[in-house]
């Protein structure tokens, strides 16, 4: 019964060390993530000139995440709205698998001894603001205190495994069975997401001596092609470019064991001379293993992305309803990532907003029914942009942000709000006084009409200028827009009067026009107010 019960303990005493080892590496992705300032993606997408150095920003990534399923996830969803080609994304992949390496590196030390010491260095700098450089290292030293602790409570959890001679001898006959030390790590891997769990864990066995490296290899081989679930599964909801880079992923994990598992004997005595310690073997046949990937694969990432091409091509699918092209869920728990696809998204309903307000003389000039519904119809467009978007940042809004990052999502939702604003104007008041126009029909005078058509063009150019401020950031373009809302508002009088004075002569036009003709001019007015907030907006100043 005792033996029972301290079989108990410890089973759940390995869970627990599981538990903070995994939450330390999740704490350290995100502190490392934010002392980066979420740099990730022009890192991806500007740096990745050739593929060499896509391994290298591949392996910095995955450093910086801490996680390989992390790298390769982001990666599914850039190649899913067409930030980044397949051959960009392969040779990212074969660095994500270089950069596990070094955490499983760290781990084969024995830092663990002093995990308390550095759980106390960490919690103490996480005293300092949280806006300072040094609460975030506090943060990432705290998570590798987490994580070496974690380690350690594994290691001493397996411990009175070695006074059982039937667990032990099931462990080391894993070398014997290679096949079945694949398929157990691949199954365990897959369900905690974490190849970094897995080797841990081995490490952990290796570390009280219940583990050699003829049965730590299928391990090994396992926890890398374990790893691919989590693309997979990230894949399901993404285009087939998404798919084509989650596939190509767990191609490249199941054919480096294939032509790896012949040589596992040959392998394990050439590791075996690299260190006299079978933790430090195991982590280097880790890296052996990865390292080689890359170098076998790099030569031929091109033709490699044809096969995965030509497997997964892309059909000719049927015209989708209109919908968000950016917002992408899984770029969520990468705040500066999600945020810089939400601007992609508000700048692609600015183009329509823009398209409306350009377009609506010409429905006046020409009496066109067909373009006054046409651009009405926009309006829906407008709307469920705005609702999707505002739905999006709300959820962003719910992650730990930095207060810079607050800032913008707030502007970011100010100028959402903004842009349905002046399409509202346009479909609910300019369009049905257009309705009204072609309908009766009237005329305005051409004195009248003129002043109308200036007004609405430069309307036109302070809603380009605000957008153009908005796609580059820019505070001197944003303070010239807003420059021009006093002149507008004094021109908008200007025109008022002067319509006032047609009156007074009794012109027939301005008569039968009054009031379509003040209203028009005052909806363009508002729009123009609009377009100035948006440049407030730019500059912080909602």
């Amino acid at each position: 019964m005792d033996r029972e019960y301290f079989t108990i303990i410890s089973f759940f005493t390995l869970l627990g060390g599981l538990s903070l080892f995994l939450f330390g590496l999740r704490l350290g992705g995100e502190h490392l993530q934010s002392i980066a300032k979420n740099r990730l993606r022009y890192i991806i997408g500007r740096l990745i000139s050739n593929r060499f150095k896509g391994v290298g920003v591949g392996a910095l990534s995955t450093v910086t995440l801490q996680s390989s399923s992390a790298t390769t996830v982001m990666l599914v969803s850039f190649a899913g709205i067409g930030l980044i080609t397949l051959l960009q994304s392969l040779s990212i992949i074969l660095g994500a698998g270089i950069g596990t390496t070094v955490t499983v590196q760290l781990i084969a030390f024995r830092i663990s001894d002093y995990a308390l010491l550095i759980l106390t260095i960490g919690f103490l700098l996480t005293l300092l603001n949280k806006e300072s450089r040094g609460y975030r290292v506090g943060g990432v030293i705290l998570a590798f205190g987490l994580i070496f602790f974690g380690m350690k409570v594994m290691s001493d959890s397996v411990a009175p495994l070695r006074y059982y001679p039937h667990i032990t001898d099931a462990i080391l006959k894993v070398g014997e069975n290679p096949l079945l030390g694949i398929l157990l790590a691949t199954i365990f891997t897959a369900i905690v997401q974490s190849s970094a769990a897995t080797l841990g864990l081995v490490l952990s066995l290796s570390f009280q001596g219940l583990m050699n490296l003829e049965s730590a290899i299928p391990l090994v081989l396992g926890a890398n092609v374990g790893t691919c679930a989590t693309a997979l599964l990230a894949s399901l909801g993404s285009n087939v470019a998404g798919k084509r880079v989650a596939w190509g992923h767990t191609l490249f994990k199941i054919v480096g064991v294939i032509l790896f598992y012949p040589f596992i004997g040959p392998v394990a005595d050439l590791i075996a001379r690299t260190s006299g310690e079978i933790p430090r073997q195991i982590a280097n046949v880790h890296a052996f293993f990865n390292v080689g990937m890359a170098i076998l694969f790099v030569p031929f990432i091109r033709p490699y992305g044809a096969v995965i091409s030509a497997l997964l091509p892309k059909k000719e699918l049927p015209a989708r309803e209109f919908a968000p092209k950016y917002l992408e869920e899984t770029l969520l728990e990468t705040p500066d990532l999600a945020l810089g696809q939400s601007t992609r998204e508000i700048l692609r309903m600015a183009d329509i907003v823009f398209e409306m307000v350009k377009k609506t003389m010409n429905v006046y000039k020409d009496n066109d029914e067909q373009l006054r519904r046409d651009l009405v119809k926009k309006d829906n467009r407008v709307d469920l942009l705005e609702e999707r978007i505002t739905h999006y940042l709300t959820k962003l809004s719910q992650k730990e942000l930095t207060s810079e990052q607050v800032e913008k999502e707030i502007a970011l939702l100010f100028i959402t709000s903004e842009l349905e604003q002046i399409g509202d104007l346009v479909s609910k008041n300019l369009m049905v006084y257009a309705e009204r126009k072609i309908a009766q029909p009237f005329y305005f005078s051409d004195e009248g009409f003129g002043e109308i058509t200036q007004f609405h063009s430069e309307v036109v150019t302070t809603l380009q200028m605000a957008i153009n401020a908005f796609a580059a950031w820019d505070n001197n373009l944003s303070q010239k827009t807003i420059e021009r809302r006093k002149r507008l508002s004094l021109e908008q009088n200007r025109l008022h009067r002067a319509h006032i004075d047609r009156l007074h002569q009794g012109l027939k036009e301005s008569l039968d026009t009054t009031t379509v003709h003040m209203d028009l001019i005052g909806d363009l007015h508002q729009i123009n107010l609009h377009a100035s907030k948006i440049a407030y907006a730019i500059l912080r100043k909602v």
